[in-house]
């Protein structure tokens, strides 16, 4: 159970989640962090319960939507690279989509979690896989509220160089989740 929590990495999406809402006001921040939590884990339940259903209806696989999240991050990389994060970029009703894309979807409630919710519920139980989800969480929510104590040391010089270099890996890391999903797909195909 504890794999879910290191899958959906509260700790490294901690800077994530920094670098895209650095700009807003402390409680808009708070508020967006606690709204990316609630819809991942509302992601991550629907899942445990009718994962396969959904899956079948649409007809795509974890590996479609690790290359359709790859390119949402990709798109929220650049941005940030190119410095549209900055304060009055986003409206503030804008800004409080991020919080749905790409912070809790893909970035924590992603293809990994998810095909992780899918191996707990099969292979132990779908009390073990919303135990597994109930912990991470919590977690996920206590470790994302930490993040403000970053902001307030670095400042806003500190905070728009950061953001600059969460932004890259951030790029990175989504060309990485494409990478995998064609590779995947790729392999299936060959055999």
């Amino acid at each position: 159970m504890v794999v879910l929590l290191l899958v959906t990495d509260p700790i490294g999406n901690a800077p994530i989640f920094y670098a895209v809402t650095h700009n807003l006001p402390f409680q808009q921040r708070r508020r967006i962090i606690v709204r990316s939590v609630e819809v991942a884990t509302l992601i991550l339940l629907a899942f445990a319960f009718l994962g396969d259903t959904i899956l079948s209806y649409f007809h795509i696989t974890v590996d479609d939507f690790r290359i359709a999240g790859g390119l949402i991050l990709l798109v929220y990389g650049v941005i940030g690279i190119m410095g549209y994060t900055e304060a009055g970029a986003l409206q503030p009703e804008e800004a409080e989509t991020i919080a749905i894309v790409p912070l809790a979807t893909p970035l924590l409630a992603g293809p990994a979690a998810i095909a992780t919710v899918l191996y707990i519920r099969a292979a132990y139980g779908i009390i073990e896989a919303l135990v597994a989800i109930a912990i991470s969480a919590v977690a996920m929510l206590v470790l994302l509220l930490q993040s403000e104590k970053l902001l307030r040391l670095l400042g806003r010089s500190g905070g728009i160089a950061l953001s600059r270099i969460i932004s890259i890996l951030l790029a990175a890391f989504a060309v990485s989740m494409i990478r995998e999903g064609i590779m995947n797909i790729t392999a299936k195909l060959s055999r």
